[in-house]
C-alpha cells in the first residue's frame, strides 16, 4: 500500500518540478534586470571657459564624456528655474540628442544658443543620459544666465595648459607632452620614474589677489577638486604653488618662474616622478602613505582661486605613471 502511494506521489510531483525550475529561472532573470549597469558622465564642462555662465541670446558651450552600461540611447539637457529664485517670466529649455545611440562611449562637444527670450538668473542645468538597457544617470549643475552687458570684468579661466617631460631617459632633454587639449604622442602618454613633469599654465582675465595650485592625484583616490576649499591635501601631490597680489588691471597670470631648460621659458617648477616630497609651499609634503608613488592612472591639473572676486577656475587631464 505504501509503495503504491509513493508511486502516486511521484507521478503527481513530476509536472511540478519543471515549473519550480522555470520559476527559479524567472527569479534569476529578474535579479539580472535589477542589477543593470547605469551610464556614467565625466569631464563635464558647462559654459564658456567652463565658468557656468551663459549669455542670453549667445553661444553656450557644453562638453561631457559618456560611458554606457550597455549602449547609449539619448542625451538630454534641461535648464530649469530654481525653487526660491525670482525671475521676470516663467521659462524652461530642453535639448535632446540621439546621435550617440548605439555607442558604448562618446565625447560630446556641443555649442548652442541660449534663447533670446530667456530671463536672467540662476538656473539648474540638468544633464541626463539614458541607456538602451532602460537605465539613466543625471548630473545637475548651477548656471547663471546674464546679459552681454553684464559679463564680468574678472572671469578667471585656464587660457594655456601645456605639459612637457624633462630629463627624458635616452635624450637628456625634453619632450613636448601635452598642449591645450592634445597629447603630442598619444601612444606614449605616460611618465616614468625620474622623468619630470614641467608645466606651462596661464589663467586669463584675472585681477586683484589669487593663488594657483598644480596637482597630481591618483585616479583611484576619486578626488578631483574644482575649488581651493575642496582640495584634500592628504590625497594630492602638489606640483607647484604660485600666488599674485595687487593686480590693478585685468591681465593673465602664469606659473612661470622664467626658468630655463634647453632655451625653454615661461614654465613653472618641475616635479620628478619618484621624488621623496612634493613642491607644496611653504612646506613640502612627503610623498608617502596614500599619495605614495605607484603605477596607475593619475589626474594632473590646476586649481586657481581669486580671493578678491571669489572666483575659481580649474582644468585636468589624465595619463598613466609607470613606476619601475
Amino acid at each position: 500500500m505504501n509503495f503504491k502511494l509513493n508511486k502516486t506521489l511521484q507521478f503527481l510531483l513530476l509536472p511540478i518540478i519543471p515549473l519550480m525550475l522555470l520559476l527559479h529561472s524567472c527569479d534569476s532573470n529578474d535579479d539580472e534586470e535589477i542589477n543593470l549597469i547605469s551610464p556614467t558622465l565625466s569631464e563635464v564642462e558647462v559654459g564658456l571657459f567652463n565658468n557656468e555662465l551663459g549669455v542670453v541670446g549667445e553661444d553656450f558651450h557644453f562638453n561631457a564624456e559618456f560611458l554606457a552600461g550597455d549602449l547609449l540611447n539619448l542625451v538630454t539637457i534641461n535648464i530649469e528655474q530654481k525653487e526660491g529664485e525670482t525671475y521676470s517670466t516663467d521659462w524652461s529649455f530642453e535639448m535632446v540628442w540621439d546621435k550617440y545611440q548605439g555607442l558604448k562611449n562618446a565625447t560630446m562637444h556641443q555649442h548652442f544658443d541660449i534663447p533670446a527670450e530667456a530671463p536672467k538668473g540662476i538656473f539648474d542645468f540638468i544633464i541626463t543620459v539614458t541607456d538602451q538597457n532602460g537605465t539613466s544617470s543625471e548630473e545637475v549643475r548651477s548656471i547663471e544666465l546674464i546679459d552681454a552687458a553684464d559679463f564680468p570684468e574678472v572671469n578667471p579661466h585656464v587660457d594655456v595648459f601645456g605639459v612637457d617631460k624633462i630629463n627624458v631617459e635616452g635624450t637628456g632633454g625634453f619632450n613636448n607632452f601635452y598642449n591645450n587639449g592634445e597629447f603630442r604622442n598619444p601612444d606614449e602618454a605616460f611618465f616614468s620614474t625620474n622623468e619630470s613633469i614641467w608645466s606651462s599654465i596661464q589663467i586669463g582675465e584675472i585681477k586683484g589677489d589669487g593663488i594657483m595650485y598644480g596637482l597630481l592625484i591618483k585616479k583611484s583616490q576619486n578626488h578631483k577638486p574644482e575649488t581651493l576649499e575642496a582640495i584634500d591635501f592628504s590625497k594630492v601631490i602638489v606640483t607647484e604653488v604660485k600666488e599674485h597680489s595687487g593686480f590693478e588691471e585685468v591681465r593673465t597670470f602664469a606659473n612661470s618662474y622664467n626658468t630655463n631648460f634647453n632655451n625653454h621659458y615661461m614654465y613653472g617648477v618641475p616635479l620628478k616622478i619618484g621624488a621623496s616630497e612634493d613642491n607644496n609651499f611653504p612646506e613640502a609634503t612627503p610623498i608617502t602613505e596614500d599619495i605614495a608613488w605607484e603605477s596607475g592612472t593619475y589626474y594632473y591639473g590646476v586649481v586657481y582661486y581669486n580671493f578678491t572676486y571669489l572666483k575659481s577656475a580649474f582644468q585636468y587631464i589624465e595619463f598613466d605613471i609607470v613606476i619601475e
